[in-house]
């Protein structure tokens, strides 16, 4: 019995740091495109990016959108309740720049329907990091085998940079 059980927690043990392994070993460029400015509600996020400056905004900044001199905005995670009241609806659906919601567990319908409060939207199921949503097009980043690292974290904005640095250039998004 011992043996059977040595055997389990041998094979579990295994298991669990070969998917380590692979985190770190899976290939993350970092972003190497234009300067961009980020416009961002809470705090900054821990970027590998030297070309990429995060300027403070508040929610009213945002309700009064005071945000035209940025390429894009995030929202943090701790600000997407109040993100997703129907007073910013509005601003989301004709902003001239993509919106990413941070680490949200709703789907992005929250944000820009009216009438659906972030406690009574649906549960996001496909397990994206960053969600966004620009010119009528959502998009969603998951982090790397849906491991919550600092790499994979990093990998995630970096590729996020990327699809910004194309909506600036094209108007559209492009995954």
């Amino acid at each position: 019995m011992f043996l059977v059980l040595a055997i389990l927690l041998s094979a579990c043990t295994s298991n669990k740091e070969s998917t380590s392994e692979g985190v770190e070993d899976f290939d993350s460029p970092v972003y190497s495109g234009g300067n961009l400015k980020i416009g961002i509600v809470g705090a900054p996020p821990k970027v590998r990016e030297d070309n990429v400056k995060f300027i403070s905004l508040s929610l009213g900044d945002v309700e009064e959108k005071n945000f035209r001199d940025v390429d894009a905005v995030f929202i943090n995670k701790n600000y997407l309740p109040e993100a997703a009241e129907a007073k910013y609806a509005k601003v989301y659906l004709e902003s001239l720049v993509p919106f990413i919601f941070i680490n949200s567990e709703k789907v992005y319908l929250a944000f820009i329907d009216e009438e659906l409060s972030y406690e009574d939207a649906h549960t996001s199921k496909a397990g994206d990091y960053l969600i966004g949503y620009f010119n009528h097009k959502y998009f969603g980043l998951s982090l790397y085998n849906h491991q919550n690292t600092k790499k994979t974290i990093q990998d995630c904005y970096s590729r996020v940079f990327s699809i910004i640095e194309n909506a600036k250039n094209t108007g559209e998004i492009n995954l």
